[in-house]
């Protein structure tokens, strides 16, 4: 409803609403108003003109007195023309036919007329054009309207974050996976995107507290909700909608990067279908991602591939034939012995969760902010955990790392640090796994102390001088060791090193993301906070274990 100063000195004249009274006290009187019948619709719409509206009728009401003016003038020269020809019947014709030629064009439509007429068409029909492009037309923007689009490509940054080495990806773009296999270039948020966003994530929040769509729906502000019904008829979506997220039929997503459907949308926000809501705008689940793969050690290396359904992914891993020589005449081919050639490679797919506490007042903030903040919050939380779990990830509640992987090549370092084992280290991985498609993912992977220790390797006994460092002392920065990059755990143990190829472990990415809350408890409430807790869903482990070899015996 818009309030204007003419509809407000009426409401505090005719309703005797108080002149400090707040925007809602005069909505609400207004629209009393109108049920008790007070208050007509076209009196509220001459209450509620602007000022522009008002203009065009004082200057239609002009034209109209000059029309007026014109049409009288017009015809007494036509009774005068008349008057003349009564007594000759010709001329009397001639001066009728010249008369009405003269009112014809004194009656002819100038442009700004004609344009002064679209305008009062408009008013009352809607916009209106006089097809040379000249055209006048009234736009009322809907909130998502108010958020620009621009979009740009995210890139890997020309630097380590953690080190300050030149990254080897520097410059190119970021794709969801491979792009050999149809991954797709990542790009930065627009302000659009996070508008909806943070709206979407409110209103599932709201929907895990109240536990009903119509109560959520209700509570959520008008802006707010404008920017939900444009995610549903203007955006891709990815998830489930309509079932319940325990139950074996969402193992598998109905909404798989796509528009919504009429019945999905009326679903998403309509407590007559059964169910919860494990669905989320597509840019929603991309921006969560996006700080460990331009940040993390080991995330940004491995092979990662969004799926859409599933629990458990499950695939093939099959050897090489072999080649036999030395066949004669008569004497049959050698047959390979397919026998466990094809095996098994199925990966689980696990869920990850997390929960924070924010302050409810922060809920007032615009949907950017909280998106920014939420997505902020977890991408960091998600840094941390993905590189985890590639390196010891226990295979049972969460992705297998290369440490656990079975089948890697063990080395024994003997509770030592020498040159020597980390040859046998990198030797481990035999050449054919490091192909020049992933050459820039093969990596060492243990702590900061291990790689310490590896860069202090003296010359010999009486030789203080460093192995890595027999020249120049610039290179204890770089991060590299043996000529390959020596990426950092928080969470492996000195004890534990690896040589990998990274591009060969692959990492299972579910789309669909769910936020739950709950503003119960002592805690809580005293504190006026809400608990917020979202969870994800990621699987992993290498191709195979010859992709690796792994050491537990380093120096503790």
């Amino acid at each position: 409803m818009r309030l204007t100063e003419l509809l407000r000195k009426w409401l505090i004249a005719e309703m005797n609403v108080k002149a400090e009274a707040t925007d809602d006290e005069y909505k609400a009187a207004a629209a009393k108003a109108m049920v008790d019948g007070k208050l007509t619709a076209d009196k509220y719409l001459e209450l509620t003109k602007d000022g522009k509206a008002a203009e065009a009728d004082a200057f239609m009401a002009k034209l109209d007195a000059i029309a007026g003016g014109l049409e009288k003038l017009a015809g007494k020269l036509v009774e005068k023309e008349a008057a003349k020809a009564d007594d000759e019947k010709v001329a009397k014709e001639k001066a009728e036919k010249e008369a009405a030629e003269k009112a014809t064009k004194d009656k002819k439509v100038t442009p700004d007329t004609e344009k002064a007429g679209r305008l009062s068409r408009m008013i009352a029909m809607g916009p209106v054009g006089d097809g040379d492009g000249d055209e006048v037309s009234v736009h009322v923007k809907e909130a998502a309207e108010h958020y620009s689009t621009q979009k740009s490509a995210m890139t890997w940054p020309e630097f380590n974050r953690k080190d300050g080495t030149p990254h080897p990806f520097a410059g190119r773009p970021i794709t969801d996976y491979d792009p050999l296999e149809g991954g797709r270039q990542m790009e930065k948020a627009s302000q659009r995107d996070m508008a909806v966003c943070g709206a979407w994530a409110k209103f599932m929040m709201r929907h895990s507290k109240f536990g009903s769509k119509a109560l959520a729906w209700n509570s959520t502000a008008e802006h707010e909700k404008e920017l939900i019904l444009y995610a549903m008829h203007h955006m891709d979506w990815c998830g489930n909608i309509g079932d319940d997220p325990n139950s074996k039929a969402s193992n598998e997503a109905n909404v798989v990067n796509r528009h919504l459907t009429s019945l999905e949308q009326k679903t998403l926000i309509d407590d007559a279908t059964s169910g919860g809501t494990e669905a989320v705008p597509l840019p929603f689940d991309d921006m969560l991602v996006s700080t460990p793969l331009l940040f993390g050690e080991f995330f940004p290396l491995v092979n990662l591939i969004p799926i859409d359904k599933g629990r458990r992914i499950q695939g093939a891993a099959a050897g090489n034939p072999t080649i036999t020589w030395g066949g004669i005449d008569a004497t049959a081919i050698d047959l390979f012995d397919t026998t466990s050639y094809v095996t098994a490679f199925d990966t689980t797919i696990y869920r990850g969760q997390g929960a924070i506490r924010i302050g409810l007042d922060f809920l007032s903030d615009t949907p950017i902010n909280f998106v920014q903040f939420i997505t902020e919050r977890y991408g960091q939380a998600m840094l941390r955990e993905m590189d985890n779990v590639i390196c010891v990830g226990n295979g049972t509640t969460q992705p297998e790392g290369v440490m656990t992987k079975a089948g890697t090549t063990s080395v024994a370092f003997g509770g030592t640090t020498t040159i020597g084992s980390y040859e046998s280290l990198m030797f481990g991985v035999h050449k054919r796994e490091k192909s020049n498609d992933v050459k820039a993912s093969i990596v060492f992977g243990g702590t900061d102390t291990s790689f310490q220790r590896a860069k202090s390797i003296p010359v010999g006994a009486s030789d203080a001088r460093r192995i890595a460092n027999a020249v120049t002392m610039a290179n204890y920065q770089d991060y590299t060791w043996m000529g390959t990059p020596y990426k950092i755990s928080d969470t492996m143990t000195n004890a534990q090193v690896f040589y990998a190829v990274l591009k060969r472990y692959r990492m299972f990415r579910r789309r669909g993301l769910v936020l739950r809350s709950s503003t119960e408890g002592d805690t809580l409430i005293r504190n006026n906070e809400m608990l917020l807790a979202l969870t994800f869903r990621y699987g992993g482990q290498l191709e195979r274990g010859a992709c690796a070899a792994v050491t537990t015996t380093a120096q503790a």
